[in-house]
């Protein structure tokens, strides 16, 4: 009997003692609390009517904290906003702002609420009270991506407007606000059952207005909200989701706007003959441009060549005189914004730092210098040669100074056989780059794949705006082998402008091309790789991708991913493959 109590209170004491482990394991680790909080009660209750408050309460099975400040957000928002802040058990919501009346109001705390140990967050939260008799709870979902690059863009506000007035979001609070997702979704409840506007923007100082700068975007056309069959829609419950289930959700297209007014902002004459002129837009509208010397005499202008830039921000003048004046200034009339925002003619003139030419007749060579005094300058040739699109696009010749005149009897352009030997002279093609004229495309038809090639050009092919002549230069190509590259050919069908298309691998483009016609688009000499395809519409025909302007309500220019027969956007080329890819661009674009 006595070996049986002994046995027993030993049974116990393990008991005890493995309880007191497992007791002192759970402290130190054990098992993780990955339970969300619990909602015991809510004041005012979800759904209440008739409210009539200074701060709501939420009170959990467990102490909780505020983890994420920036995804609490309140609609229609308050003049100013709440504080909020955790006590004991807790979260209370204080405002100042006297409600309106007869308006349903969402306090959404997103994933601001987590339990105070683990961080288990609460997720999703809102709650939705009436200060009437009735409580709006229709919604409105949607999408809001980069226009050009098709991402999420961070710290987006979706505001809503119940009056499409152009002004309202540069100066009004809207009528209903949601935060969109880091993935791209947003979603507006508590909504009346009537149309809406719908703008996005930044909102870098949390003003519930569009301010000059940030980035912005909307849909053109206002939108009626929907009841859900659930009775209450989250942004969750889309990222839970595949994101191709909810493509046909509202696209809104996010930009930044091109806000800066037009200025000359710098001036610089860096050669004797050439002067610049940086201006702070695309595209100047420059209406006349007189060249002076200190006597005020004007230049001649059928003598100056003028440049510019792609975009037109940078125009260059090059002067082909026989001589120029040290001193220069130049009269110019373009148009610029006056205080009130209004384009108008301005008159400017800039005189330039005046220019002293080197004279070398008397200057001692520094050690290790060769003494130039006696050498006759001569015309730089520079050669830029991408061999892996050689065939495609020829390569660059680049001056210093534009040319005057090209002796072609003084250009040759040989082909080798495949042992590099036995040259064979070829035709070809030299062509200005209009938007460099220092720079020269050198082509032709008669490539062949894996081949040598020379071009060769004596001594006086070419004479630029100094009367300087080039010295004798060679140069060696080697096409590439085509059959270690893969081939895209883009079967356009229901063009009706100009389209840009990119070949795109890691978001970078590795070859863009144009068509604005019907038919076959060749793509050739790509690398094996995975690449996807961006097609830009390119309506006004710029060559470029253009941005928007909410206060012109004008849209930026549409761009599409091309998307294979199994909806994906990426292709995985082989080497030596050819793919044919149908583009209908009307389905392409279809909205």
């Amino acid at each position: 009997m006595k070996q049986f109590v002994n046995y027993i209170i030993t049974l116990i004491g393990i008991v005890y003692a493995s309880s007191c482990a497992n007791i002192s394991n759970s402290l130190s680790g054990g098992l993780k609390d990955t339970i969300a909080p619990v909602i015991l009660k809510e004041i005012p209750q979800y759904d209440a009517i008739n409210v009539n408050a200074k701060q709501i309460e939420i009170t959990f099975n467990e102490y909780v904290k505020i983890k994420d400040r920036n995804s609490f957000i309140v609609s229609p928002p308050l003049k100013s906003a709440p504080v909020i802040f955790t006590r004991g058990k807790r979260v209370i919501a204080q405002f100042d702002s006297t409600l309106n009346e007869n308006t349903t109001y969402l306090f959404d705390f997103g994933s601001a609420i987590v339990d105070l140990n683990e961080g288990n967050p609460l997720g999703d939260y809102r709650l939705r009270f009436s200060t009437g008799d009735i409580v709006d709870s229709l919604h409105l979902s949607g999408r809001a991506r980069h226009a050009f690059t098709f991402d999420s863009v961070k710290n987006m506000k979706v505001l809503l407007y119940k009056d499409d007035t152009d002004s309202l979001p540069f100066t009004t609070p809207p009528d209903a606000v949601a935060l969109v997702s880091l993935r791209g979704f947003f979603v507006v409840d508590a909504l009346k059952d009537r149309p809406y506007r719908i703008i996005a923007v930044e909102d870098k100082n949390n003003n519930n207005i569009y301010d000059t700068g940030e980035m912005v975007g909307f849909l053109d056309s206002m939108i009626t909200p929907v009841a859900f069959d659930v009775d209450t829609m989250t942004v969750g419950d889309y990222e839970r989701d595949s994101v191709s289930a909810f493509a046909d959700l509202p696209l809104v297209r996010i930009f930044q706007e091109n806000i800066n007014r037009q200025y000359l902002a710098e001036y610089k004459r860096d050669q004797e003959r050439k002067v610049v002129l940086y201006f702070a837009q695309h595209y100047p509208e420059i209406h006349s441009i007189d060249f002076c010397n200190n006597d005020s005499i004007a230049l001649d202008s059928q003598k100056i060549i003028v440049e510019k830039s792609f975009f037109g921000d940078t125009v260059t003048y090059w002067f082909a005189h026989d001589s120029l004046p040290s001193k220069m200034y130049a009269e110019i009339v373009y148009t610029k914004p006056d205080s009130t925002g209004i384009d108008m003619p301005t008159n400017a003139v800039v005189r330039f730092k005046d220019f002293v030419k080197k004279d070398n007749a008397n200057r001692k060579p520094q050690r290790g210098e060769k003494d130039e005094k006696d050498e006759i300058p001569k015309l730089q040739i520079a050669t830029r040669v991408n061999e892996t699109l050689v065939m495609e696009t020829g390569f660059n010749l680049v001056f210093n100074a534009p040319l005057t005149s090209i002796n072609y009897e003084k250009i040759n352009f040989y082909r080798m056989d495949e042992e590099g030997k036995n040259p064979k002279k070829i035709s070809f093609e030299l062509n200005p780059d209009t938007n460099n004229l220092c720079n020269y495309v050198f082509n032709t038809d008669k490539w062949e794949s894996g081949l040598t090639y020379n071009a060769e050009f004596l001594a006086g092919a070419f004479s630029d705006i100094y009367n300087l002549e080039n010295d004798s230069v060679n140069k060696k190509i080697q096409t590439p082998n085509i059959d270690k590259f893969s081939t895209i050919k883009l079967d356009f069908t229901n063009v009706e402008c100009n389209y840009i298309v990119q070949i795109m691998r890691n978001n970078k483009a590795v070859q863009t091309k144009q068509t604005n016609a019907n038919g076959i688009l060749t793509v050739s000499f790509i690398e094996p790789d995975t690449y996807s395809i961006k097609i830009i519409e390119d309506k006004n025909n710029n060559n470029r991708w253009d941005t928007g302007s909410l206060k012109k309500r004008l849209q930026p220019e549409r761009v599409r991913l091309y998307r294979l027969a199994d909806g994906k956007t990426t292709i995985k080329l082989r080497q030596g493959w050819e793919n044919v890819l149908p583009v209908d661009v009307k389905e392409l674009f279809a909205d």
